[in-house]
C-alpha cells in the first residue's frame, strides 16, 4: 500500500489544519499540521506537511518556477533536522513499475558525497534504493534498518511514489513531511520508517503517480514524461541545496 496524498483528506483540512499558504505564479504552496488526535481521522501521521500543487503550463513550459519553489521549500525544512551528520536518501519503489519508480529515479540522479572524507565543507549524502520485497527476498524495512543502525544518519529522506484519489492532483502535487513511512499492508506487519521507530528525523518527498479508483490503481498517459521531468527537477534542486 502506497502512502496517500495529505490533500485527499479535503475540506476540513483546509478549515482546521492550513497554517499558511502562498502562490508563485501558478504554483500553489500550501503547509498543514497534524496533531496525535488527527492520525485516526486522516490517516496520516502527526507532523508537518507541505504540498505544491502546479498546472500542465508549469511543468511543461515554466519548470524553473516550480524547481525554485521545491528547492526554497525542501531547503527550509531539511535544515530544520539537519545538523551536520550524514543524510540518507532512500529510493522507495519499485525501479522496474513505472507508477512505483518515482523515488528510485530520483536517487539515480542525486551525487552522493558519503566516501569523500577530505571535503569537509560539503553535506555527506549517503544513498540507498532497499527496492521491493517481492524483488530481494528481504523486507525493505530490514535491509534499511541495517544501513541505519551502520550509517547512523543525522536525518533519513525518503523518496517514494504516492497514491491520490482526485484526478486533479494526479502528476501534480510534490509532497514533503516529516512524518515517515508505515509499510502496514505491504509488509504484512507494522513496521515504520518514523522518528519513533530509529530515533532520527524522517522526512518524506512524495509525488502522486497512482489514481485510486474503486480497487484499482490508475496512471495518466504522461506518467512517463512527468516523471522525467519531476525526478530531474527534485534531484538537480536537492544536488544544488546539498552541494552548492
Amino acid at each position: 500500500m502506497k502512502h496517500n496524498l495529505l490533500l485527499d483528506a479535503g475540506l476540513s483540512l483546509e478549515k482546521e489544519h492550513l497554517v499558511a499558504e502562498k502562490k508563485e505564479k501558478n504554483v500553489y504552496i500550501k503547509h498543514y499540521v497534524l496533531t496525535d488526535k488527527d492520525e485516526k481521522i486522516y490517516r496520516n501521521r502527526k507532523g508537518d506537511y507541505f504540498t505544491i500543487s502546479f498546472d500542465d503550463k508549469i511543468l511543461y513550459e515554466n519548470e524553473k518556477i516550480l524547481a525554485k519553489v521545491f528547492q526554497k521549500t525542501f531547503k527550509t525544512f531539511l535544515a530544520k533536522y539537519h545538523k551536520g551528520g550524514t543524510i540518507l536518501f532512500v529510493g522507495l519503489g519499485n525501479s522496474s513499475l513505472l507508477g512505483d519508480s518515482f523515488g528510485v529515479k530520483v536517487l539515480n540522479q542525486l551525487i552522493a558525497t558519503n566516501q569523500y572524507n577530505d571535503f569537509l565543507t560539503i553535506p555527506k549524502v549517503a544513498l540507498f534504493a532497499p527496492e521491493t520485497t517481492n524483488k530481494t527476498g528481504i523486507s525493505s524495512f530490514r535491509l534499511i534498518e541495517m544501513v541505519v543502525k551502520d550509517l547512523k544518519p543525522d536525518v533519513i529522506v525518503l523518496l517514494d511514489s504516492f497514491v491520490t484519489n482526485q484526478t486533479k492532483f494526479l502528476n501534480r502535487t510534490i509532497e514533503i513531511n516529516d512524518c515517515g513511512v508505515i509499510f502496514a499492508d505491504q509488509l504484512r506487519s507494522n513496521k515504520t520508517i518514523t522518528f519513533d521507530t530509529f530515533h532520527i528525523p524522517v522526512l518524506s518527498v512524495g509525488f502522486p503517480t497512482l489514481l485510486k479508483f474503486h480497487k484499482t490503481y490508475l496512471s495518466k498517459f504522461s506518467l512517463e514524461e512527468d516523471l522525467r521531468i519531476v525526478s530531474q527537477l527534485i534531484a538537480k534542486s536537492i544536488n544544488h541545496i546539498l552541494l552548492s
